[in-house]
């Protein structure tokens, strides 16, 4: 297939951000584990916090060159998570012209258990939602809220790029808790278990105010608990990327075959592509998960206006 034939037919993703600035592109393989990177006049900087009211702390940098960035080691360690922020700072006020979102899908629940969590107003149930703060020197401009546009697949975008890419390869944890049910997915068959809270459980939680909150990796004790196996540890995407990460031509050979199946197989990778106010003018975007919706999605490209 000849050069030009092979930009006709190639994604419209991928068009667009031929001519923007692509995060799948080999040049960022270098922010994978980083809690803060600078490429050219772009700066990107990975953030997490304990609670909605918490101050956020550094994390550490997710990418590959089929999503594009993420954040590590929330409940996905390739997306960002509702206790996660990714910050694009420029050198220089831009004005965006069009966004890229990736891993961003309507009809989660039905995986992951998770129905009538989708609270965000104005945006529909059962899909996930992404938050986009636009500032200039650190002030406020605006707010924005993105759903996803295509139903999740049953089989992993990312697996048909390369067999070595895991289902649920990235996934921590997967526990949703909805009113008084507490929900823990178990991995195959899509099995769920549940249990209510009851009284004097709720009752209990007043003995931790005002303490401080530790995170702790409940996974072998829920394990023996109910003698199932939970999702291991999601790592095992991470350390596919991390072990080619200094090969570009690995890395572009993944490129090149992403770019070939968004335009030959019918598979949703949850890419989102929404317009900006191209008058705005602004140095920095805060990507984030709301609390009220199903979380987690990558960050794909941007696009400057002229």
């Amino acid at each position: 297939m000849s050069t030009s034939a092979y930009a006709q037919e190639t994604a419209q993703i991928d068009q667009e951000l031929a001519q923007g600035i692509d995060f799948r592109s080999v040049a960022y393989s270098g922010c994978l584990d980083q809690f803060e990177c600078t490429v050219g006049d772009i700066t990107i900087v990975g953030q997490r916090r304990l609670n909605e009211n918490s101050a956020w702390v550094s994390a550490p940098l997710y990418w590959d060159p089929i999503d594009g960035f993420g954040i590590q080691d929330g409940a996905q360690n390739d997306e960002i998570d509702i206790d996660e922020r990714l910050l694009v700072r420029f050198a220089d006020p831009v004005a965006l012209d069009r966004i890229w979102l990736s891993d961003l899908f309507v009809s989660e629940d039905r995986r992951y258990g998770s129905s009538q969590t989708d609270l965000v107003v104005g945006e529909p149930e059962d899909a996930e939602i992404a938050g986009l703060t636009f500032l200039i020197d650190g002030a406020e401009l605006a707010n924005i809220t993105v759903a996803g546009e295509s139903r999740l697949p049953w089989a992993q975008f990312n697996q048909e790029v390369d067999t070595r890419f895991q289902e649920n390869g990235d996934l921590r944890r997967r526990i949703v808790v909805n009113d008084d049910i507490v929900t823990v997915v178990i991995p195959g068959a899509d099995i769920t278990l549940q249990t209510p809270v009851t009284e004097n459980d709720r009752a209990k939680q007043g003995l931790f105010d005002g303490l401080e909150t530790v995170e702790l990796d409940i996974s072998d004790l829920l394990a023996e608990f109910n003698n199932a196996a939970l999702f291991e540890v999601g790592t095992n995407n991470f350390e596919l990327i991390n072990a080619i990460a200094a090969n570009p031509e690995s890395l572009s050979t993944l490129i090149r075959i992403a770019q070939e199946k968004r335009t030959t197989i019918q598979l949703s990778n949850g890419e989102v592509g929404f317009d900006v106010d191209p008058t705005m003018m602004l140095n920095e975007i805060a990507f984030f998960s709301p609390f009220d919706a199903s979380n987690d999605f990558s960050i794909a490209g941007v696009i400057l206006g002229e």
